[in-house]
């Protein structure tokens, strides 16, 4: 039925499962020697429902084997979003659980490397008897865990911590700043260092409220103390991961082995959906390799995609041009407009007088295009019509 779709749109080198609905990354984790990918998912169709932890293993972050489902839906509940820690040689999972209009965290542990999981037998560990509280991200602060998770329609990101993963004291909230259209989610705070200075990173999804209303992620820069994220800048704009309508949801690895902090997203949005009939509903973006720069005496997130097939465009000084995918994709610069673009998404970027590059990773349903600094990235799922060219246009100036 999808043989034809499925053969032109199958991404050649972005994590796509082999059927069925996937969306969130969670539980981004590397363990004995593998780089784990759980993402939500519906054994049982291509439409969201039937929310489960599917899994696929990496050795490099780019050929990915899928793996059978690790925690799937049970009497107790959807498994929402969540994130994942080792403990004692053992992965620990801790996930929201959705049942009847409540959300609260749970824990389960895998002592064979994610394949299968066991619930713990006095879930949940952290309830408020809410209906939009989720998406917890845990991590080892000295010699605690710290959990932060999101009261989604307040806009508010909680701190708790806890000494065995299973009681929970809430620390401080930080919140209600930047952007807060739609709803947030899926909340990451990880630390990053420049020029021997260490900072902390808080980055929110929200949907919508986002580029163009889409779904998006902003970041903010600041400090943790072990109680309390406080943002060096002001929050009161925001500053946006992604300037594209593809890139949600995203986190980072726990455990890195070469201690780099590593971001993969869902390569969808909630607003567009645009997805061809295939047996496969939903992609990942390119890992990406976060680090920090210096941009006019403040601190920018920047991004560098973890993929050699990258195409490198270059823009010469003070030039404003293009390159084009066979009519359907057009992306460069506008050095009177200081934006890079992709179709009509636009980031701003001020080149100034000066030649410099872009990068494109180009697969069979996405455009990812970062500048070569790395503080501004558009992403974008396309799917062209069954037989148009994948073959680049030659950069020309306008």
């Amino acid at each position: 039925m999808f043989e034809a779709a499925d053969k032109e749109y199958r991404p050649a080198f972005h994590f796509s499962p082999a059927k069925n609905w996937m969306n969130d990354p969670n539980g981004l984790i590397w363990h004995k020697g593998e780089y784990h990918l759980f993402f939500q998912y519906n054994p049982f169709g291509r439409e969201w429902g039937h929310m489960s932890w599917g899994h696929a293993v990496s050795k490099d972050l780019l050929n990915w084997e899928e793996l059978e489902v690790a925690i799937p839906e049970g009497k107790d509940g959807a498994i929402f979003s969540g994130s994942a820690v080792s403990l004692n040689d053992e992965i620990v999972a801790i996930y929201t659980r959705d049942k009847d209009q409540i959300q609260d965290q749970c824990i389960a542990t895998s002592s064979d490397s994610g394949r299968t999981f066991k619930k713990y037998i006095d879930n949940p560990v952290l309830d408020l008897r809410m209906e939009h509280f989720r998406d917890p991200k845990v991590f080892r602060y000295n010699d605690k865990w710290i959990m932060v998770v999101v009261k989604s329609r307040e806009f508010v990101v909680c701190i708790y911590e806890s000494e065995d993963l299973k009681s929970w004291t809430l620390l401080s909230e930080f919140g209600k700043v930047g952007a807060t259209g739609g709803q947030w989610e899926c909340p990451d705070l990880f630390p990053l260092e420049i020029n021997g200075e260490q900072v902390r990173v808080l980055i929110v999804s929200l949907s919508p409220g986002g580029i163009k209303n889409n779904s998006g992620t902003q970041y903010f820069i600041g400090n943790f103390d072990g109680r309390t994220f406080t943002p060096k800048y002001s929050t009161d704009e925001p500053r946006w991961l992604d300037y594209g309508s593809d890139n949600y949801a995203g986190v980072t690895f726990n455990n890195e082995p070469n201690n780099r902090r590593i971001l993969i997203g869902w390569m969808n949005s909630w607003q567009q959906k645009e997805h061809a009939e295939t047996s496969w509903t939903g992609a990942m973006t390119i890992p990406r390799e976060l680090g920090l720069v210096d941009v006019n005496g403040e601190i920018e997130l920047t991004q560098t995609p973890v993929c050699e097939a990258t195409y490198t465009v270059e823009i010469p000084a003070a030039a404003s041009g293009e390159i084009g995918l066979n009519g359907f994709v057009r992306l460069g610069y506008d050095a009177q407009k200081k934006i890079i673009f992709v179709n009509d998404f636009e980031a701003p970027y001020d080149a100034g007088n000066r030649a410099f590059k872009l990068l494109v990773v180009v697969d069979r349903t996405s455009v990812e295009l970062f500048t070569e600094d790395g503080t501004r990235c558009i992403t974008i799922a396309v799917f062209p019509p069954i037989g148009s060219s994948r073959e680049l246009i030659p950069f020309h100036t306008f």
